[in-house]
């Protein structure tokens, strides 16, 4: 005989399997026009270049995908859970994905990297436009995107930068991403296991 559910004996609420479309702007849409993009630079980091690296190689996995996991990390932590477009161009990949973004459980370190592991593993499929981008150590500047993060991995370390459009966000909200950023990142990279 199987126990009957009680509300108030699960410990943990159910977890939808479906992730809702998440808006990581301040703003919709602006009519289409130019615009000079606003940055947010953090200073180069050679413990975050040395982690980073050290973690792809422990784990077999591309540093964009570990890139994309503190990514889903960050958008969860300061716009919320849910699932983002978000195209990534690196040395190893250079396709758009769906982002799932989460700020903690049931998503720990190494649900995030898995996560960015399958996405980026799986067949190219028709995905929505993506107005987030992800560019690692990319020698040119995404055009007309509304948020571009751009990681270079230099001789001085590790180095962000967030390119964004001021019609579409608020300074205030990308420096608190490009806060949590370097958090998540040193979260996947010190507790993530092996993706499957």
């Amino acid at each position: 005989m199987v126990a009957p559910y009680l509300h108030d004996e699960v410990k943990h609420p159910f977890i939808t399997t479906t992730p809702i479309a998440l808006d990581v702007f301040d703003r919709p849409t602006a009519p289409a026009s130019g615009f000079e993009p606003a940055v947010c630079s953090a200073a180069a980091s050679g413990e975050l270049a040395e982690e980073l690296a050290g973690a792809a190689d422990f784990l077999g996995v591309q540093v964009e995908e570990i890139l994309l996991a503190a990514l889903g990390r960050t958008f969860g932590r300061t716009r919320g859970d849910g699932a983002v477009p978000v195209e990534v161009h690196g040395p190893s990949a250079s396709r758009t994905v769906t982002l799932l973004c989460a700020a903690s459980w049931p998503m720990g370190p190494s649900e995030m990297l898995q996560g960015a592991h399958n996405s980026l593993a799986a067949p190219a499929a028709v995905a929505a436009s993506a107005e987030v981008v992800l560019s690692v150590d990319a020698a040119a500047r995404a055009a007309g995107v509304a948020l571009e993060v751009r990681v270079h991995r230099g001789e001085d370390g590790l180095r962000l930068e967030w390119l964004y459009d001021p019609a579409r966000l608020d300074g205030y909200s990308v420096e608190e991403m490009a806060e949590q950023f370097p958090l998540a990142l040193i979260e996947i990279t010190s507790d993530a296991g092996v993706p499957l």
